[in-house]
């Protein structure tokens, strides 16, 4: 798991803003990217930031400079004037400011002004928790769950996010959501997963309520809500974020109203032709499967799921195996349906494990083998009364004592990959599948 770290201050009502995150979106809106183009919203932003102290201003400028945001582009300006952010950051932190050791922490671990040093890093902010920062708390959990600067340790890792949950960091609750949906470092329970999400969303955080839509949309952790899925979805679109926007347009394209799926099809364009590839993902299902307004086009999704596999991309391999499956432009190929299953499996798509199991179970494309179906389907961690987890306990209700003991040392021995890239996935229509992990 890939998670950021940051960089915070607290605007007037005490709440809690990721600098980088907002600077992220001042951009967004300043090329109109994700959403339309407004440069005012660009300027409110960056003036909130730029008013809170020198050193802020000076990671305002930095970022405006790197970016071109108003201004032609200069690296070497940028890392100027991310030196004197350093500089006044490491001022504020001598003077025991705990929010300002964490972010010379950052500035370390990203190499902006400063040469990179993770090491450096996790001690400042190492330092700013034990003057109380709930977000140096945070990323020190990071470090530690990642291996940055200090020796991977994920039970660590969970005590200072909890640590930091407790005071109220919304980003660990919804790391700490993450976790307990992978089951790393602690027991696997969707329901406590959907709750820190729940918890994190509620309090602004974008991600969590990209992460509550997917759960939401399949019943994972609560109970299926479509309705809640999709205000869950449209909350974290409207910040920018490219996975609910292209989950978000599934909904819309599969909606039997022509201007809801003119809207869909429209941000799905849009998306697709700035290279996201969950919009990409998104695209080439439609134009397998069809949808209402849609007929559906295998050679276009073929020259999609190509490219994204081109990429790594999990989603991928998993959509060209179902098109060698069912013979979708491409000839029934079984094996190498089952073959691109595996590739997507190993990537850790839930879809392609569940797929793959599937294969073994029936003897299609590979030999019929119980142990490796339950094995692959079990990885998959389908939701309760789903298709997968109905094949997953019809295979297990067939197999012997011995078959059994074989399928849990396997799963003992080599725990489930991580996800990839996830979302909407129409089998049948208005599905979904694995969800995201950054």
């Amino acid at each position: 798991m890939d998670r950021a770290l940051k960089m915070v201050f607290y605007d007037e009502a005490k709440v809690e803003r990721d600098i980088f995150a907002q600077l992220s979106l001042a951009l967004k809106n300043f090329r109109g990217v994700g959403m339309p183009r407004d440069e005012g919203a660009t300027r409110r932003i960056l003036d909130q930031i730029h008013r809170q102290s020198r050193a802020f201003a000076a990671v305002c400028y930095g970022f405006m400079r790197t970016k071109g945001i108003g201004v032609a582009r200069d690296q070497g300006e940028g890392q100027q004037w991310y030196r004197e952010a350093a500089y006044w950051f490491r001022e504020e932190a001598m003077e025991g400011e705990g929010i300002s050791a964490n972010n010379l922490g950052y500035l370390y671990a990203k190499g902006l002004g400063v040469p990179e040093n993770t090491e450096i890093a996790a001690e400042w902010f190492r330092e700013a928790a034990e003057k109380g920062s709930a977000a140096a708390l945070y990323n020190l959990g990071v470090c530690y769950l990642n291996g940055w600067g200090v020796q991977q340790d994920a039970a660590r890792a969970v005590d200072l996010l909890q640590q930091a949950c407790d005071g109220d960091d919304v980003s660990a609750a919804s790391v700490l959501a993450y976790l307990y949906l992978e089951g790393r470092g602690v027991k696997r329970d969707p329901a406590k997963s959907f709750e820190y999400n729940l918890r994190a969303a509620r309090a602004g955080n974008v991600e969590a309520a990209s992460a509550l839509g997917y759960a939401l949309g399949v019943g994972l952790g609560a109970e299926r809500n479509v309705e809640a899925s999709i205000s869950w979805f449209e909350m974290a679109a409207n910040e920018g974020d490219a996975y609910a926007q292209a989950n978000l347009a599934m909904y819309f394209c599969h909606s039997s109203d022509l201007k809801l799926f003119n809207r869909g099809w429209t941000m799905l364009m849009q998306s697709c032709e700035q290279g996201d590839v969950s919009a990409k993902y998104q695209m080439a299902q439609i134009l397998i499967f069809g949808v209402t307004h849609r007929e559906a086009d295998y050679a276009a999704a073929l020259d999609i799921a190509m490219d994204l596999a081109e990429l790594s991309h999990p989603g991928g391999y998993h959509l060209i195996g179902v098109m060698y499956e069912h013979g979708l432009g491409v000839p029934v190929d079984m094996v190498r349906a089952a073959g691109w299953y595996e590739r997507a499996a190993r990537k850790g798509s839930a879809n392609g494990q569940a797929a793959l199991g599937r294969l073994y179970a029936i003897g299609g494309g590979v030999r019929q083998d119980n142990v490796r179906a339950y094995y692959w389907l079990k990885l998959a961690s389908p939701s309760p009364n789903s298709q997968a987890w109905r094949e997953m306990e019809t295979v297990r209700s067939r197999m012997n004592a011995d078959e059994v003991r074989e399928s849990d040392r396997m799963l003992q021995d080599q725990p489930a990959p991580r996800r990839g890239t996830f979302g909407l996935k129409p089998l049948p229509k208005n599905s979904f599948g694995e969800p995201r992990k950054s």
